[in-house]
């Protein structure tokens, strides 16, 4: 029992110290976004004379703007892919029809094709359908993604027939029995998944950067990338829109986090 006792402390300390060593970096954004132009590049744990100045010019209308942009193109991609995806789980999962498993393998194949290498293609479509320079453009392309509908899918092969089974004798249609009972409790599965799709969005360069030239449209993390740039970059600035930038994530994970904690423990018990 003793060595049992102490092999969890040991993992309890071990544990505690990578969560700590994880948290320095975020540490010294914060210390360093405290900084101004002329102490930013001081090597020290600690900010000698804190000042929120680098903070307050770093609050431009554009910033603003920019981390609205992301917020509203992440949350729209989110929510609608959650329910596109779950849906199409569900009939893989589900549903028998001819070529379901070659849709299957196609739909997984997908995972192995690198996005830059159909970058071209996917602007030039974009570009066709008249929706670069425009939210439709940042939101549409960024819907599918097979690794959602993957975990979707073998989730809903545990899932347990009998609830289904009782709704069709009710008179349910599949419709119903979908967005009454199989989606409502999907929420194991819909958590981490929401977490990942948001902060995939949120951090997304490449796409809005190649399908978005318009000052209105443009996100957060496009908006960092163009503060760089020559000899007249401003670091105190640069460092303190990115703390900002960063804040809405932490937000988010902090509200979501007992939701997680519960999908963990939902699953696990399942």
């Amino acid at each position: 029992m003793k060595t049992e006792r102490k092999k969890e402390h040991l993992l309890i300390y071990a544990l505690l110290f990578f969560g700590i060593f994880m948290l320095v970096p975020i540490y010294i954004l914060f210390m360093a976004s405290l900084r101004n132009e002329s102490t930013i590049f001081v090597s020290s744990f600690v900010t000698a004379n804190p000042t929120l100045d680098s903070l307050k010019t770093a609050l431009t209308p554009q910033f603003i703007r920019s981390i609205g942009n992301s917020f509203l193109v992440a949350s729209v991609v989110t929510v609608v892919a959650m329910i596109l995806h779950a849906m199409c789980g569900y009939a893989l999962a589900r549903m028998n029809f001819f070529g379901k498993e070659a849709v299957f393998n196609i739909i997984i194949s997908t995972l192995m094709i690198p996005v830059s290498s159909i970058l071209v293609p996917l602007f030039m479509v974009s570009k066709i359908l008249g929706i670069t320079n425009s939210f439709a453009g940042l939101i549409l392309p960024s819907i599918f993604n097979a690794y959602g509908i993957f975990l979707f899918r073998q989730y809903y092969l545990s899932f347990p027939k009998e609830l289904e089974e009782a709704a069709e004798l009710e008179g349910c249609s599949p419709y119903k029995i979908f967005f009454t009972i199989v989606f409502p409790l999907s929420k194991p599965i819909i958590v981490p998944l929401c977490i990942a799709f948001f902060l995939g969005n949120w951090n997304n360069y490449l796409w809005p950067l190649v399908v978005n030239k318009s000052a209105d449209f443009q996100t957060v993390m496009v908006y960092l990338a163009n503060m760089v740039g020559g000899y007249n970059t401003r670091w105190n600035i640069v460092i303190a829109t990115s703390l900002l930038a960063c804040l809405p994530i932490f937000l988010i994970f902090a509200f979501l986090q007992k939701q997680l904690q519960d999908s963990i423990k939902i699953s696990g018990i399942k």
